[in-house]
């Protein structure tokens, strides 16, 4: 009777990771997967996925959350109602908190480890710079005047690295260059308010994803790609597209 093998301390996190995703622990999920950052070693495409996809989790409900506390503090000071708009504005500020310590974690793992150590992967480099911008993107919503503007120029920088890298090295329907050109569409226009900027970054990904392009890809990058180009086109006719 065979014995199975020791798993490795690397094996051992991505495991507790994905047991902590299956129980929608994403914070733990998060710790885990930095754990196996700290361990050494290129994160694998799985990885990498499981690395965003703990850190997503973990932040979006808590930026749910000071979305919805910020609209009842609205409505509650148009009602005249200091006292319960006063609690609404707490429980925001928890939340805001909880969210900034989130994207530092994030940011600190991407700064100081996965950046740095990414050798010649240049798809595991987009993804990364694309996370980067992503973070500080999400730093910089629901901060105001000199702090919002500074971390809005921390994300154009890591977009704008992202892209260039992207252009250099991937396909123009690489399911990763198109995620990085979607987020950081989506940021001109909702963070940085240029809307035509935004628009124009959309199009040109739209009008460059020809059939022979997207032929050249597995079908699963097809998949991805198509959701990306999907959204793209949603994007364009939110934002007054009509070319």
């Amino acid at each position: 009777r065979e014995t199975a093998a020791a798993m490795t301390p690397h094996d051992e996190a991505v495991l507790m990771a994905r047991i902590a995703e299956g129980a929608e622990r994403y914070e733990d999920m998060a710790d885990y997967m930095k754990e196996r950052v700290a361990l050494g070693g290129a994160l694998s495409r799985e990885e990498r996925d499981m690395f965003s996809a703990a850190f997503k989790h973990a932040m979006s409900s808590r930026r749910n959350a000071t979305r919805i506390a910020k609209a009842i503090c609205i409505a509650k000071e148009q009602e005249g109602n200091k006292e319960q708009a006063d609690l609404a504005t707490n429980y925001r500020s928890k939340m805001e908190a909880q969210l900034r310590e989130i994207c530092e974690k994030a940011l600190n793992t991407l700064e100081q480890t996965l950046i740095p150590g990414v050798g010649g992967d240049a798809e595991a480099k987009v993804f990364y710079l694309k996370m980067r911008g992503d973070y500080y993107r999400y730093l910089s919503e629901n901060l105001e005047g000199a702090a919002r503007a500074e971390q809005a120029t921390k994300a154009m920088e890591a977009y704008g690295i992202g892209i260039q890298e992207a252009e250099a090295t991937l396909s123009k329907v690489h399911p990763t260059r198109l995620g990085l050109v979607l987020n950081f569409s989506v940021f001109k226009h909702e963070v940085g308010g240029d809307t035509e900027g935004a628009i124009q970054m959309a199009h040109a990904a739209l009008a460059s994803a020809t059939p022979d392009e997207l032929a050249a890809l597995d079908k699963d990058a097809v998949q991805d790609a198509e959701m990306s180009l999907s959204l793209l086109q949603d994007n364009l006719a939110l934002w007054g597209y009509t070319g």
